[in-house]
């Protein structure tokens, strides 16, 4: 069936290669991940994780990469080990990761139930939620397994239900599953059933979003320590080898040019995988492709002047970039060539005195047109959630004095909602042009292409085809917005201030660099900072900026591409602390840079 995933575990007990981790738990992790292994296939898959990794680290320890380490083994076994583990934990993470998905859509997908259990049948209700996969994510692929059940394998709705309670990863859902089995079952009220249920599991969910940042605190305790506090020392310890004239330790220089970058990579994988996302994706639905006639746009185009329809082709070509860039940010990613001249110009009349000036600049400019759209994208999905609520209050108010939906859409064109009073507008036109009600809305969903709304236009077109009273619909609905902005609230709120630690602590990291070098050092008789102690200092500072960057990211708000600006907020801190502050130039007298 298209959008649900056939996942079929062998219950046959072959040889399993030892693991420390039993048959029957790898077998649910691998369910509750949707992946297509039986624990047998997987337990292989994790011995060839690691064997290759092995190679891997058997190659680099034979190249001049890490020449500086007498022991060609502790590289080997190093590989081995983090791609065994990562291998083996990937199902373990990916599993909670979904059971959290679960459960904080769930109250949503509920919500949209109980608006739909008075008029349909409950297997239509629950293949509405899969076909919504959209708006209802992990939910819906776990009631997909319920539509594949009935309509592929022919099994009754209540065994198709009971298979799923044992399968889910989710505690919550199987909750809800038994007590909707034991109502369907017994023919009583499904719709009061769910009403008590939503607002359980929106108790349930806050206390799942608290346990999930609690994690996220100890990850970034974690992060602050290994990637942050460590560095600090290392400097200082490598600073003053270098002053007594003895060697550094090489396991040293192992932390910084291999388990930094590495175990970095590795832990914004894992906070990744745990992080409940904002919903940024465009979501669309289908529509007919042609809305008006082919007559209508012929003459509405005969009365265009010549000027007016070469002027229009040449916006229209000239803009085709950025229209798919709203549509999709990475599609920003085109413009990144045209600024690299932008940073050839740069490197070309200016003198850098390391060449980690030049790689941050190009990592800047390269990265900078998706870094705009995508919070341009995001500031949209915002305003769009926040104005929501007070959409569907108006259309409420305007539906209670007898309005139809058509006559509601008239009246709210002239309000001032916010982004989303244009949208409205261009409803009216539609429908002024000959669309109906329901094709108009959907065209308001394609072109805001946010999920809030989608979910919004859709409980309401939904309810809307049954009864003309849906206030309790409407009702349910705002109060399921305005929780879920409310959640967004005390995510922020908690991830903020691990955002203030991360910043503080790259800055003392360049503070104290600047220290070593300027207050220090540069005391010392008969002592000058060699360029390589100085790059050393550069690259820890340039590693860690990447890394701080994305991590806070992922803390403020979820979203790896959310640490783009911090990334660029560092690196640009970086470049001005050593290439203007530490060599002493005044920042007033930039033109010691330019090349005559």
């Amino acid at each position: 069936m298209k959008g649900c995933k056939n996942i079929n575990i062998s219950e046959k007990s072959g040889f399993m290669l030892p693991l420390p981790v039993s048959r029957k738990m790898l077998k649910k992790y691998l369910r509750g991940a949707m992946l297509r292994y039986s624990p047998e296939e997987y337990s292989l898959f994790v011995y060839i994780s690691g064997l290759l990794g092995g190679v891997v680290g058997y190659l680099l320890s034979i190249s001049n990469l890490f020449s500086f380490l007498s022991s060609k083994y502790l590289i080997i076994l190093f590989f081995a080990f983090v791609s065994f583990f990562f291998a083996l934990l990937y199902p373990i993470f990916l599993s909670r990761s979904r059971k959290t998905g679960i459960d904080l859509k769930l109250p949503h997908a509920i919500t949209y139930m109980r608006s739909l259990c008075d008029t349909l049948p409950l297997y239509d209700v629950i293949k509405q939620i899969f076909l919504e996969k959209d708006l209802f994510g992990e939910v819906s692929e776990e009631f997909g397994f319920i539509v594949r059940d009935v309509e592929l394998l022919g099994a009754n709705l209540s065994d198709a239900i009971s298979d799923l309670m044992l399968t889910t990863p989710s505690e919550n859902l199987k909750e809800f599953l038994q007590g909707l089995l034991i109502v369907f079952e017994s023919g009583r009220d499904l719709k009061g059933y769910m009403s008590a249920k939503a607002e359980n599991f929106r108790d349930k969910a806050r206390k799942q979003l608290e346990i999930n940042m609690k994690t996220l605190e100890i990850l970034a305790e974690v992060f602050a320590v290994l990637f942050v506090a460590l560095p600090v020392f290392l400097i200082i310890v490598i600073t003053t080898s270098h002053i007594l004239g003895k060697g550094t330790s090489k396991l040293f220089y192992l932390y910084l040019y291999l388990f930094m970058p590495v175990g970095g990579m590795v832990l914004i994988y894992v906070l990744d995988l745990i992080n409940v996302k904002e919903d940024l994706s465009i979501t669309r639905v289908e529509k007919k492709d042609m809305v008006y006639s082919k007559d209508v746009l012929e003459n509405a185009d005969k009365f265009k002047p010549i000027y007016i329809k070469i002027k229009s082709s040449i916006v229209d070509k000239l803009s085709t970039p950025f229209k798919m860039s709203k549509k999709n940010y990475y599609y920003s990613l085109l413009f990144s060539p045209l600024l690299l001249i932008i940073w050839y110009l740069i490197i070309s009349h200016f003198n850098f005195i390391y060449i980690e000036s030049k790689l941050a600049l190009l990592l800047l400019l390269f990265l900078l047109p998706l870094s705009i759209a995508f919070e341009y994208r995001a500031r949209f999905v915002r305003k769009v959630e926040k104005e929501t609520p007070d959409l569907i209050r108006q259309i409420l108010n305007l539906k209670d004095i007898g309005l139809t939906l058509h006559g509601v859409i008239r009246m709210l064109k002239e309000s001032r909602i916010g982004v989303l009073s244009r949208e409205i507008k261009l409803v009216e036109s539609d429908i002024e042009w000959g669309t109906n009600v329901k094709e108009a809305l959907v065209e308001l969903i394609n072109r805001v292409g946010v999920s809030s709304i989608r979910r919004a236009i859709t409980l309401l077109l939904r309810a809307s085809e049954v009864t003309e009273n849906i206030r309790d619909v409407l009702l349910t609905a705002v109060e399921d917005f305005e929780y879920e902005l409310k959640m967004k609230d005390i995510r922020f709120a908690s991830g903020f201030a691990y955002l203030a630690i991360i910043y503080l602590s790259y800055f003392i990291l360049l503070y104290i660099s600047y220290s070593m070098v300027s207050t220090f050092l540069n005391e010392l008789p008969n002592y000058t900072p060699s360029t390589g102690l100085l790059s050393m200092m550069y690259q820890i500072s340039f590693m860690l900026a990447v890394l701080s960057g994305i991590v806070a990211g992922q803390l403020e708000k979820g979203h790896i591409l959310y640490g783009l600006k911090h990334v660029f907020i560092f690196l640009i801190s970086s470049i001005i602390v050593f290439e203007l502050i530490i060599p002493g130039i005044n920042i007033f007298n930039l033109f010691n840079l330019i090349k005559i």
